[in-house]
């Protein structure tokens, strides 16, 4: 499907001291995030809401986001055996290495704090959040093609794809084992075309019932669709940290855990999680009064 396609990750080197390079991937995650945030800026318009206080909060998570996503990155391969010498070596982002599922939820976080303080209305905002974070995202994976890197195993299907020996990762970095020739699933499309999936699919559901539905209730799809398609990529991910000698990885869990949440915000936002804790009225029996049965 690709044969033969080997793009120099260095777009353009800056002449500054010995050259500042510029790589494809951050070029095509910049593209991606631009693409995101374009959409969300006119969705929130028409539900009435602040352009200005989107672009703002959206400056925000993005830094934080990224930082989060390499911190549970660096947390992740440290349970797996990794190791990091120095704190530059742990925020190194431009060195590769970043969890989207740890980023989304710090970036969540320090969103709802900026929506909380500017006292704006959250569901409105994450709405318009979630199907943007699909685009930007399915732009952002074809600089992974580009790197070679998020591939998953050895497959004989017709679109697996050749990876140098130079991005392989144990135990694919045997080629004695594993020959030049040998192909692997292409994850980072997989992953792709399902965020674009999902991105026109919630784009169609926000046109068609932006003033039906609860505020709110597009975000939790948005979890469900996003957490879902996740949790099955994860099998193919070889470079992921396991729980024990398990196929199950950390990232697997989390984001099974965030598909659940979308199931109960949806259900949540339309009132229809049922109370488990509220007590069953008891009939009350009360006793008919008995008739006197004496002689007259």
């Amino acid at each position: 499907m690709f044969d033969g396609i080997q793009i120099d990750p260095i777009a353009f080197t800056i002449p500054i001291g010995n050259g500042f390079a510029i790589y494809w991937y951050g070029i095509i995650v910049t593209a991606g995030i631009l693409a995101g945030v374009w959409w969300a800026s006119r969705e929130i318009e028409k539900r009435g809401q602040s352009v200005d206080d989107l672009l703002n909060a959206a400056i925000l998570v993005i830094f934080s986001g990224y930082v989060f996503a390499r911190l549970t990155y660096v947390f992740l391969d440290m349970l797996g055996g990794g190791q990091y010498n120095s704190l530059v070596d742990v925020i190194n982002i431009r060195a590769g290495g970043v969890n989207i599922l740890g980023g989304f939820i710090g970036a969540a976080v320090v969103g709802g704090i900026y929506v909380r303080w500017r006292r704006l209305k959250f569901w409105h905002y994450a709405d318009v959040a979630g199907p943007a974070l699909l685009l930007a995202q399915a732009i952002g994976r074809w600089g992974n093609f580009v790197n070679q890197e998020l591939y998953g195993p050895p497959t004989t299907l017709p679109w697996g794809i050749l990876i140098s020996a130079e991005h392989r990762i144990a135990p694919y970095n045997d080629i004695v084992q594993y020959p030049l020739d040998t192909r692997f699933h292409p994850t980072f499309l997989y992953e792709s075309i399902a965020l674009f999936v999902g991105f026109l699919l919630l784009a169609w559901l926000n046109g068609r019932y932006r003033d039906v539905w609860r505020p709110g209730t597009l975000f939790g799809v948005f979890l469900i669709w996003w957490g879902g398609n996740r949790a099955w990529i994860e099998l193919f991910r070889p470079d992921q940290t396991t729980v024990g000698s398990t196929f199950i990885t950390y990232s697997m869990l989390l984001a099974l855990a965030l598909a659940l949440v979308g199931v109960w915000i949806v259900l949540a936002r339309n009132d229809k999680m049922p109370n488990f804790f509220e007590r069953k009225k008891q009939r009350v029996y009360k006793p008919k009064p008995r008739r006197e049965t004496g002689s007259r």
